[in-house]
């Protein structure tokens, strides 16, 4: 059996050759040569003058503007997690569990914002907080205020507006995994006198773990790399870390410190990610 093995298998890493190849010049190949900038010393008018120093990186981890910046944004990305994760479960199991004969379109209308541009949808988010926007209006007009809250450029917009694009990121991989939970199990876990919330405590929410992994770590991970919807919902008042990596490529031209962001802003998000899935695994044992 082995010799017929190693031809298939050779065949298998040959259809893999491709694959590797794009991985390696969009995603590697960018990687190391932002590692590469991110060691050289920044210079006016050359961008760098290719001299080898750790400045970016003293600079970036010991000023307390940009150590703000980071923890705000890695914050920003939790709650949005969080937040999405208890929106999105509920939505994810009545669509999952129900036997509904419009089921389909149900499902539609969760991903139909996705068909929608970005920026589009961000404008609308502006008419509707703004400060003489629907909500202001609606509070002003039936006296619950005296004047205009203040919504708009705020990290409370951001987050209003972060949940409402990545919702359908957190519903995907959570309405998949509770498809594959066979209803018969929650069944029989009923006729063993267990309780509804001891039924989804115990068999649903467990089972149904692989897909709250994945829509947390694509939810947190698209979060922290948002740069349009904060910058247009919460102004100059919410900071991210990508706008700061934005402002130092390209407005300041400072490509050494930009690739340190970025650099920085990898090691954290990998680091919470892994004790993100040590967490997690522990749990499911």
């Amino acid at each position: 059996m082995a010799p017929r093995r190693r031809p298939l298998e050779g065949a298998r890493l040959i259809s893999l050759g491709p694959a590797l190849v794009v991985i390696a010049v969009v995603l590697i190949a960018p990687t190391a040569l932002m590692l590469l900038y991110s060691f050289w010393r920044y210079e006016s008018g050359r961008i760098t003058d290719y001299t080898f120093t750790f400045e970016n990186y003293v600079r970036l981890l010991t000023d307390a503007f940009y150590l703000k910046v980071i923890w705000e944004t890695v914050e920003l990305g939790l709650v949005v997690t969080v937040i999405t994760l208890l929106l999105g479960y509920p939505l994810a199991y009545f669509l999952a569990r129900t036997r509904s004969r419009f089921k389909h379109v149900l499902t539609y209308l969760v991903f139909m914002p996705l068909m929608i541009s970005l920026v589009v949808r961000v404008y609308g988010w502006i008419v509707i907080l703004g400060h003489q926007g629907a909500i202001n209006s609606f509070l002003v007009g039936f006296g619950f205020l005296d004047r205009p809250f203040r919504f708009l450029y705020t990290s409370h917009a951001v987050v209003i507006g972060l949940i409402e694009v990545l919702l359908p990121f957190m519903v995907m991989p959570l309405l998949s995994a509770i498809e594959k939970i066979d209803p018969h199990v929650e069944e029989a876990a009923r006729a063993l006198s267990a309780t509804r919330l001891q039924t989804f405590l115990r068999v649903t929410l467990p089972l149904s773990t692989p897909g709250i992994i994945s829509g947390c770590l694509m939810v947190f991970s698209l979060t922290i790399t948002a740069y349009a919807l904060p910058a247009l919902l919460g102004g100059a008042k919410v900071k991210m870390i990508s706008a700061l990596a934005y402002d130092s490529m390209l407005v300041s031209y400072n490509w050494p410190f930009g690739a340190t962001i970025g650099i920085v802003m990898i090691v954290v998000s990998s680091a919470i990610v892994y004790f993100y899935l040590r967490t997690m695994s522990r749990i499911q044992r």
